[in-house]
């Protein structure tokens, strides 16, 4: 497979719309946007490499996108994939994506179909987005060896076999389904499984619960490796009859019990207060401390189940079943 590139190494100092008959689970058109550019994120400290290339799509579809952030030095690497929100991009979550490459993962983000920066229309949608961002992760993991080429000797520092699916909102649904849980042919019923063997752990940060016929309480069933889940109490509303905070925690409340965790961030919204958020919404006073608990956490469970770090794994181990204080305005529990 080949690999366009634009070498650009430089040091750095889901909203539902329409049930769509043939596979209704690509209504998630969940909006999401740019971080606030002010904001300081792990790149400042000149411990990270970034880079940007491109992975071929079919011939009458646009190449793949993808921002490639690493440390600097270190060796044995896990891997973080990341998915982002509809209608956004690779280039709306630095200020995570970046923290987690300065604490010594490979973060891999890439540039879906849907984003306006290909040209997509916000609002819009298609039944094929959700085959489409399935189908580009599965292409990254194939290509993971080429693609961290970008980043001279990136590849050879790296260890494949602990690979972590994460993403937000849209980006939650394509984690979870490449950790495991399965969908539902909304014709037949069949149940429909993009497991990726690979994939170790997943983060979903406001993901979506059950939709029914595409996506049933019983398929987070399947989703049995390590999960964390992130919630906002303010998040954004997409079904009837339940708050945005009780729709997006059912990947926590449906999976099966055992490394299963889940942050409750207290009066966040769909955008973390703005800090990962669209550019036209007010930047909340609490945003700081919602992107800090959220580095916080995420980062504590990708060392305890991919770098298999004993001491983040006692930490989690102990949580209580209820919410505890984790970090300012944050909560974490497990089951």
């Amino acid at each position: 497979m080949s690999i366009r590139s634009k070498r650009r190494v430089f040091s750095s100092s889901f909203c539902p719309q329409t049930l769509c008959a043939v596979f209704a689970l690509s209504l998630l058109s969940i909006m999401t946007a740019r971080p606030d550019s002010g904001a300081k994120t792990a790149a400042a400290a000149n411990s990270i490499s970034v880079a940007e290339t491109a992975l071929p799509r079919a011939a009458d579809a646009p190449a793949m996108p993808i921002r490639v952030a690493a440390p600097r030095t270190g060796a044995a690497l896990p891997v973080v994939l990341f998915s982002h929100g509809a209608y956004s991009s690779k280039d709306d979550y630095s200020v995570l994506l970046d923290h987690w490459a300065a604490r010594g993962y490979v973060v891999v983000a890439v540039t879906h179909r849907d984003s306006t920066r290909l040209g997509t229309v916000r609002g819009s949608n298609d039944p094929r987005y959700m085959v489409w961002r399935l189908d580009d992760m599965k292409q990254v993991l194939s290509a993971l060896p080429q693609l961290l080429s970008v980043v001279p000797g990136l590849a050879a520092r790296t260890d494949f076999s602990k690979i972590a699916a994460t993403g937000h909102s849209f980006g939650g649904l394509i984690a979870q389904s490449l950790a495991g849980a399965t969908l539902r042919d909304p014709v037949t019923g069949a149940t429909i499984s993009h497991r990726q063997p690979a994939i170790r752990a997943a983060i979903i940060f406001s993901g979506a619960g059950a939709m029914p016929p595409v996506l049933g309480a019983e398929d987070f069933a399947a989703l049995d490796v390590p999960t964390l889940v992130t919630v906002g109490t303010e998040d954004l509303k997409q079904v009837p009859n339940l708050s945005g905070y009780e729709w997006r925690r059912q990947p926590y409340d449906l999976v099966p019990a055992g490394r299963k965790y889940l942050l409750t961030l207290e009066g966040a919204d769909h955008y973390l207060g703005g800090s990962v958020g669209r550019d036209d919404l007010p930047r909340s006073p609490q945003a700081d401390d919602f992107v800090a608990a959220f580095q916080a956490a995420s980062t504590l469970f990708l060392d305890a189940w991919l770098k298999d770090d004993k001491a983040a794994q006692r930490r989690l181990e102990n949580l209580p079943q209820t919410p505890t204080t984790f970090a300012a305005h944050a909560t974490l529990q497990q089951r």
